[in-house]
């Protein structure tokens, strides 16, 4: 399982990212609810959880400057490494000793990672993800997936994007790509 983006600078309503929710309180509750159901399914499974979070140096050293995401964080020094928004949103962090994390500091959380070798070690032939926010590190990282001839689930409500038209328009777009589950309908076998 790939749970992706589950940190406070993206999840908390005090996170300065707002490409998952806004100011929907309603749709952040929803997904916090769905993404904990999905959790724990993975956990009472014993499925393997690999958290991809983005980190970035101090003073964003290591994002270049050729995109409007990347200028955000840069001149507002979010999701630094050590600081809060960059920690994992309390009641969606990793919390068993088998959970194992992975830091990214682009859209695709296999770009210059050791996601796929993890994946491959863990001998992974279906991958199910989700998370914030659906168009952006949810579908890179699901079409990359796919691209190296893995299995791809995403469960749609522990997904969400801002406004939510991008998330619907997202996952129509993948739709031919993946398995889209709900969090009720997750069961690992």
């Amino acid at each position: 399982m790939l749970p992706l983006h589950l940190q406070n600078e993206v999840i908390h309503p005090d996170g300065q990212i707002r490409a998952g929710f806004g100011d929907d309180f309603k749709a952040r509750a929803d997904f916090v609810d769905a993404a904990s159901k999905s959790l724990k399914a993975a956990s009472t499974s014993g499925i393997p959880r690999v958290f991809v979070r983005m980190a970035f140096q101090v003073g964003g050293a290591d994002l270049p400057d050729n995109c409007e995401l990347y200028r955000f964080v840069k001149h507002n020094e979010i999701m630094r490494e050590g600081s809060w928004g960059a920690e994992f949103f309390d009641c969606l962090a990793p919390d068993t000793p088998s959970d194992v994390t992975v830091s990214h500091n682009r859209v695709n959380a296999f770009y210059a990672t050791q996601l796929e070798q993890m994946l491959s070690d863990y001998g992974c032939e279906h991958l199910v993800l989700f998370g914030v926010a659906t168009h952006s590190v949810v579908e890179h990282t699901a079409r990359h997936a796919v691209d190296l001839g893995l299995r791809v689930s995403i469960v749609t409500d522990a997904c969400s994007a801002y406004p939510r038209e991008k998330h619907e328009a997202s996952l129509a777009a993948i739709g031919n790509l993946v398995t889209l589950v709900r969090s009720e309908e997750l069961h690992f076998d």
